[in-house]
């Protein structure tokens, strides 16, 4: 090919750096000769302001005519490579990321489509698909003979020079859609089939080069590894969806015949049915001791099921903050007198007004002063109410066993306890905590901690507070 010819070509490339509407420099002209008359791929620094480096390549139409390929430099290459890894790292939905991976290869191998297929059984579905693909989104086909199940059995890079007229299994299901050369490639990650990205150009356009291959490959290699991550995580969400919903209906079902329970106790204790002796009285007390422990556990779990799926709803109302000290201590004070620990409240003079969820609220101060209670073997918790920067300061401090500060932020997990053998000596489900941190959030406040290992802990539940 003679350089003349070069200049009055058409269409000199289906490459990366588009030449089919400005004249190149003369050193891309004198590059684009040579390469044409030995074959032999050059990289090319292009004398312009962004000194771009292109690599010239030669492949061949489907009509047996040679043409040229120009691409961005390997460099160029990492750079892109780099940056789609970046996108990938950012995003967890799988939709998306597929969506990204048919973009970057479209862009990277001069494409005029793309799109990503996946076995289903005994047969492929496009799952996502760009430009000339875009009209077989979702289309069903016979893996039998299709270039799909041969990349899945190859494991390996497929092309076909002419897709439309291949007779394969797609094309008999979309006969109108207009494809020349196919490239496609394994996405494959540990050794798991995942799927296979597909580039394609029009009819007639110059076949897939060897760089615009070795491209694909990389980029499927990057691209594999993210869908991994993400179908785990998607996989290890529907694991816990599941999970909360399962808790959530085992719950419902044991809070119906434990309420008829708490019933029939009532009225036995009431002497409904007849007297009791006192030993029969000590019994119905033990009874309704551990039918108000099973009640707790189970209210916990609906509560976490609840928060954990998005469902709790907040209903504000205008009250006091003391009234709500006073109604959580009037819970928590009993349970302070059975372990022989002292209990104190204190409110400020000057009343501090809220508006937010009274019931939320209560909740979590229960919660903070019944854990400060079960972990204090002796000496005193104490329940305390001040206005601190504005917001309202609810402090909860006991000198119970203190918690590392290693430790502390394992405290908020769900169904977490420190230590097993605290599980089993103070038993409890692992909610409390989690559940109060998620209603404080819900409220637009927070919970902070301070602790010490054997001189107990300060829990500081800080909420929003009306202007006083």
């Amino acid at each position: 090919m003679a350089r003349d010819d070069l200049r009055s070509a058409d269409k000199l490339t289906h490459g990366a750096v588009d030449a089919s509407t400005s004249l190149p420099a003369a050193p891309l002209l004198d590059a684009l000769v040579a390469t044409s008359a030995d074959g032999v791929s050059r990289r090319v620094v292009l004398g312009d302001a962004a000194e771009r480096v292109v690599e010239l390549d030669v492949c061949r139409a489907a009509d047996g005519r040679l043409m040229l390929d120009i691409a961005s430099a390997p460099d160029s290459e990492t750079e892109a490579l780099r940056m789609l890894a970046r996108q990938m790292a950012g995003v967890t939905d799988t939709t998306m990321l597929l969506g990204i991976l048919c973009n970057a290869a479209a862009t990277q191998c001069a494409a005029n489509g793309a799109g990503v297929l996946k076995a289903v059984a005994h047969e492929g579905e496009l799952v996502a698909a760009i430009d000339a693909l875009a009209p077989a989104l979702g289309s069903r086909f016979a893996l039998p003979g299709s270039l799909a199940r041969e990349v899945l059995r190859t494991r390996d890079v497929v092309m076909v020079n002419d897709f439309s007229s291949s007779a394969r299994p797609l094309m008999r299901v979309l006969p109108s859609l207009r494809v020349g050369p196919m490239l496609l490639a394994p996405l494959m990650a540990h050794h798991v089939m995942l799927g296979v990205i597909a580039v394609t150009r029009a009819p007639g356009d110059a076949l897939f080069s060897r760089a615009a291959i070795d491209r694909l490959r990389a980029i499927a290699d990057y691209a594999a590894l993210a869908l991994w991550k993400a179908e785990l995580l998607e996989q290890a969400q529907a694991a816990d969806r599941a999970k909360s919903r399962f808790l959530a209906t085992v719950s419902h079902e044991l809070r119906t015949p434990l309420t008829a329970l708490a019933g029939y106790e009532e009225l036995l204790a009431d002497q409904v049915i007849g007297p009791l002796a006192d030993s029969q009285r000590d019994v119905l007390e033990r009874m309704r001791a551990v039918t108000q422990h099973l009640a707790a556990v189970i209210e916990q779990v609906l509560a976490f099921s609840s928060l954990d799926e998005g469902r709790e709803v907040v209903r504000p109302t205008d009250f006091l903050a003391a009234d709500i000290v006073r109604a959580a201590a009037a819970v928590v004070e009993p349970l302070a007198r059975q372990k022989r620990l002292a209990f104190s409240y204190k409110v400020p003079t000057t009343p501090i007004r809220m508006t937010s969820d009274v019931d939320k609220i209560r909740q979590i101060l229960v919660n903070l002063a019944g854990n400060a209670i079960k972990f204090t073997e002796s000496g005193e918790v104490r329940l305390d109410l001040e206005r601190c920067d504005g917001s309202a300061c609810f402090t909860v401090s006991d000198t119970g066993i203190g918690i590392a500060p290693r430790d502390i932020e394992r405290l908020f997990r769900p169904f977490a306890q420190l230590d097993t053998g605290l599980t089993r000596r103070h038993g409890g489900s692992g909610l409390g905590l989690y559940i109060s941190r998620g209603l404080a959030e819900l409220l637009g406040g927070r919970i902070e901690v301070e602790s010490e290992p054997g001189k107990g802990s300060r829990f500081r539940l800080v909420l929003p507070a009306d202007e006083g």
